[in-house]
């Protein structure tokens, strides 16, 4: 099971490191990566960003909107037996949000996980005066464009009132402001996945306009808590590390070099007792037949195979020389 999981892990770097199969390398990403309206002042970035916090949990009576109108609370869309993305977004940002949902759906479409099976996706407008209609819309182009019906289950696109949103925001630590001037938000480009468990809590920040295929299914494996984590994804938890500095995960080099010399020291180690058993295997007599002859002509008596005594022919030959 061991040398299973050194064998999986190095054929996953090296996909990840190439960017081979369905593994994608790490995005070199800028934390935090801004995204303000057009005309937004400096002081309004001042006030824009993220301040990470892993143990606030979203409070369970934020009361939000669905896209059909219903009102619901978060604690009654959140599961908690597996892990969420969480995304803050607003439909009239014809820039920035679509390029971001798009990539979203891009990196769940490339995902081994599907949303409303194996994961929640949580799609919340920070603009109040979105209506359960626009975010409708939004919603069936991210389900048509990710292809998934089970989806349908787990992907929420929720609106409402400014006190409400906030609730949720300031809970994972998500800041932004609204730019007067340009008439626009502006916000972190930021994707939060939660973590499994009976209170959601943010288990990591991925920070860019769009995420590396590889650090989403890294985050999820995380968050999934060993919960439905599989052989492959256990291997990437192993040989990847979460880098707070750059807001990604990065390859650790030195379990890789265990990782490469161990299984070398295997494949030495069993070469060698192969060659050992073989010296050591003992060698059988010389076979000999039913009728007592070897394969010489010379039975084990000491007698040819024509009845003369052994050596005797030879003897008589020698003497009439």
């Amino acid at each position: 099971m061991r040398s299973t999981s050194l064998i999986l892990c190095s054929a996953i770097v090296a996909l990840a490191l190439t960017g081979g199969g369905g593994v994608a390398s790490a995005q070199a990403g800028i934390r935090p990566v801004i995204t303000p309206g057009t005309g937004g002042a400096e002081m309004i970035l001042r006030e824009v960003g993220v301040d990470e916090t892993y143990e606030s949990p979203i409070p369970a009576d934020a009361t939000l909107r669905d896209h059909e109108g219903h009102t619901v609370t978060f604690g009654e869309l959140w599961r908690g037996d597996r892990p969420a993305i969480l995304q803050f977004v607003y439909h009239q940002c014809a820039t920035t949000c679509d390029v971001a949902m798009t990539g979203l759906t891009t990196v769940l479409t490339a995902q081994p996980r599907s949303v409303g099976i194996d994961l929640d996706v949580y799609t919340i407008s920070m603009d109040p005066r979105d209506t359960p209609e626009v975010a409708a819309q939004a919603r069936a182009r991210s389900l048509g464009r990710y292809g998934r019906a089970e989806a349908a289950d787990g992907w929420h696109f929720l609106t409402g009132d400014e006190g409400q949103i906030q609730r949720v925001a300031q809970a994972v630590g998500y800041r932004y402001r609204w730019d007067e001037p340009s008439q626009q938000f502006a916000h972190p480009a930021v994707m939060m996945i939660l973590r499994a468990g009976p209170e959601a809590r943010v288990g990591r920040y991925l920070y860019g306009i769009e995420q590396s295929p590889n650090d989403v299914r890294i985050g999820l494996a995380e968050a999934a808590d060993g919960r439905t984590v599989d052989a492959a994804e256990a291997a990437l938890l192993y040989c990847f590390m979460y880098d707070a500095q750059q807001g990604r995960y990065v390859v650790m080099a030195w379990r890789i070099m265990r990782i490469g010399g161990g299984f070398c020291a295997l494949l030495l180690i069993g070469t060698l007792l192969w060659f050992w058993r073989n010296e050591l295997r003992p060698r059988g007599p010389t076979s000999v037949s039913s009728s007592g002859v070897s394969s010489s002509g010379v039975s084990s008596s000491g007698t040819s195979s024509d009845g003369d005594p052994s050596g005797a022919s030879t003897r008589a030959g020698t003497a009439a020389r």
